[in-house]
């Protein structure tokens, strides 16, 4: 998919973020007091969705306040430095590792489903996964191909194409192991849906494709693959869809393409309530609140996430590039740190270690 096209394709991020609109009668939700709820989510575009369609949507239906904080880093350091019942937030997002690692400390109020309403329009794949029991899958995400159409006429159909000689100067993340190993599974193809991660055993051969990647140069952090692409030091990188295709809507200062391969990788959003807050009924109500279609909908107009509830309606960028389905879904492998937890830390040391080599 070239910028162009998408460009074409999708209303999101057009300046409908704008346009909030109007839900309920803004009298609270029960009538009585109303009450500040803080959430964490991640910051950029994420965060632009949750204060200009959520929050106002929100407020105005139940009359509380809805602080929205973005964050990437140092979630589970701000809860764990504060009192135990004076946390820094209410409800938090976190991927698999970090659901794993708050749970580990006992940092989470497990959601209650029998408490949300929409909860049975929740796509079954998303609830498969451990991190469900405790937290709600709001959202997801897939990983896809971004680069720089003018430096390359190399077009990417499948994660095995990132070893060709095509791909030259190919950029990868420096940070998270996991990601980009099951990448690296993916290519393998010896299990389903990247299974080979979950196995010590596979770790060897798993690193040996990466190493076969003609990878020119480590990003971190988003803005490092930016001035990686746009400095020339790379053409072509592993990167979000979402974040990817926002990028390419915000910028000429190069003309990025976005391919999703036939077969990814992914992760999920989960929201969870932080332990000690208070506030466990009113973070639940905002939960469900977030789940509802029309909330669902009106979130994935602005951002070309995958959204939990079956019943969302998506624009047609998203339609064509994201499995939506919870049949779709089955072609999807999604991160799930727990099974890996007992040799994260080896693996991420030797993930460092060919990084600073590289």
């Amino acid at each position: 998919m070239s910028r162009r096209s998408f460009l074409a394709a999708s209303s999101a991020g057009t300046g409908t973020l704008a346009l909030s609109g109007c839900l309920g009668s803004g009298s609270g939700a029960s009538g009585g007091a109303t009450e500040r709820l803080r959430v964490s989510t991640w910051s950029g575009t994420n965060a632009a969705v949750f204060e200009e369609v959520v929050k106002p949507r929100y407020e105005e239906e139940t009359g509380n306040t809805l602080e929205v904080i973005g964050n990437w880093q140092g979630i589970l350091s701000k809860i764990r430095q504060s009192p135990s019942d004076d946390p820094p937030f209410d409800v938090t997002v976190g991927g698999s590792r970090l659901h794993y690692q708050g749970k580990q400390a006992g940092l989470w109020d497990p959601v209650r489903y029998e408490n949300l309403t929409n909860a049975g329009q929740l796509k079954p794949r998303l609830r498969e996964y451990p991190m469900a029991d405790t937290a709600l899958p709001v959202a997801y995400g897939i990983h896809s191909y971004v680069y720089d159409e003018n430096a390359t006429d190399w077009r990417p159909r499948t994660w095995a194409d990132i070893r060709s000689k095509a791909a030259a100067n190919v950029t990868l993340p420096s940070g998270f192991w996991l990601k980009v190993l099951m990448m690296a599974a993916v290519i393998a193809d010896d299990r389903p849906l990247a299974q080979e991660v979950y196995d010590p055993e596979s770790m060897d051969t798993l690193f040996n494709i990466i190493e076969d990647v003609p990878v020119s140069t480590f990003y971190q952090g988003s803005q490092g693959l930016w001035t990686t692409l746009s400095q020339g030091l790379a053409s072509v990188g592993h990167y979000f869809f979402a974040y990817g295709t926002a990028k390419a809507r915000s910028t000429d200062q190069m003309s990025l393409g976005v391919t999703v391969p036939q077969r990814t990788t992914g992760y999920i959003d989960y929201y969870q309530i932080v332990r000690g807050s208070g506030k466990r009924d009113t973070a639940e109500e905002f939960l469900d609140f977030l789940i509802r279609p029309e909330i669902q909908t009106a979130y994935a107009q602005e951002f070309n996430l995958g959204m939990a509830n079956a019943e969302t309606e998506y624009p047609e960028l998203t339609r064509k590039h994201v499995p939506t389905t919870n049949e779709e879904l089955q072609s999807v492998g999604f991160r799930n740190f727990a099974r890996v937890a007992d040799y994260a830390a080896q693996m991420s040391q030797r993930y460092r270690e060919m990084v600073q080599n590289n």
